[in-house]
């Protein structure tokens, strides 16, 4: 969840805070090649592998925020606008504080505001209600990805996100101890996965952020907590997906996606906060600006339904 404030104070005044928006570090390829013409290239996107001479770094980048904001019109007619980049929606909690001498639109706050994916959402409108007198006003935000009032189809079930010639070990499953203990990962479940192994979706949706550009891992919680390189796919009943720990530039898809159960998403890895390669897949929802994991249920390779457990071994074509 992120928060943001900003202040005015009369027509001369302007302060302006930002908090909590934490844009973390990635890291992508870069590649050096000379042609058979002599020239040298320099590119982000691999070349062929048959191309001689290729040499390779790892450069940093900045992530991309989830939600931007942007204020339009005056001081005394504000208008707070929120760009949503990314391919699923995300809810906004707006509220005005130490106002004097405004009204805003809507009247009663704070607000909730869903967001579309991609979209510009005209959020919140302040008006001085006599300029002349002199006015203030602060405006704050907090914001979380998915709709607030998604409602979880129970009748959902979800394929196993790998090939189905695989059969795979359940290293961690419902409330394990090891790391599915807070409330959004409650119901994960984590598979012991070869790396490069290809991910599968396991429900049909939209792919609503990707992570491609993460490297490295261990157990250092602050180093490596929010590194892991991951797919986050929403479905029509509002729940997101989140296949994390995968491959460095390995994402298949792009944000925006529509994708179909069985569909590559990436190939596994062994990125952010991990002990070894596995897969680690949860559905998450939305619940009262709150992110929880949802109980869900498999489909194993035989067609059967199946509670996931630690120890199981679940796919191989019967």
């Amino acid at each position: 969840m992120q928060t943001k404030r900003a202040s005015k104070l009369s027509l001369a005044t302007f302060a302006f805070a930002l908090a909590g928006l934490i844009v973390t570090a990635h890291a992508k390829h870069m590649y050096q090649y000379t042609d058979a013409q002599g020239i040298v290239h320099f590119t982000d996107v691999k070349p062929p592998d048959n191309t001689p001479g290729v040499k390779s770094i790892l450069v940093h980048t900045d992530a991309q925020p989830l939600l931007r904001s942007r204020e339009d019109g005056t001081d005394e007619d504000r208008t707070i606008v929120f760009v949503n980049s990314t391919g699923g929606p995300i809810t906004v909690e707006i509220d005005v504080t130490d106002a004097k001498n405004v009204r805003t639109e809507p009247e009663v706050l704070p607000a909730r505001v869903v967001l579309p994916g991609r979209s510009e959402t005209r959020a919140l409108h302040i008006v001085a209600t006599n300029p002349a007198a002199g006015f203030r006003y602060g405006y704050k935000y907090t914001y979380m990805p998915g709709d607030f009032r998604a409602a979880p189809d129970e009748s959902a079930r979800y394929a196993l996100p790998f090939p189905a010639y695989l059969k795979l070990r359940i290293n961690q499953a419902f409330g394990g101890k090891f790391s599915h203990t807070e409330a959004q990962n409650k119901y994960a479940v984590d598979f012991g996965m070869p790396e490069g192994t290809p991910v599968l979706a396991a429900r049909d949706g939209i792919v609503m952020t990707v992570d491609n550009d993460y490297y490295g891992n261990g157990l250092d919680m602050d180093k490596y907590g929010d590194r892991a390189n991951n797919v986050r796919i929403v479905h029509a009943d509002g729940t997101m997906a989140v296949y994390a720990h995968l491959q460095l530039e390995s994402a298949r898809v792009q944000v925006g996606d529509q994708v179909r159960a069985g569909q590559v998403l990436a190939l596994s890895g062994d990125t952010g906060y991990t002990n070894g390669p596995h897969l680690h897949f949860v559905v998450q929802r939305n619940a009262d600006m709150t992110m929880l994991a949802v109980p869900i249920q498999l489909v194993g390779a035989d067609g059967k339904i199946l509670t996931p457990e630690e120890g199981m071994s679940v796919g191989g074509t019967p």
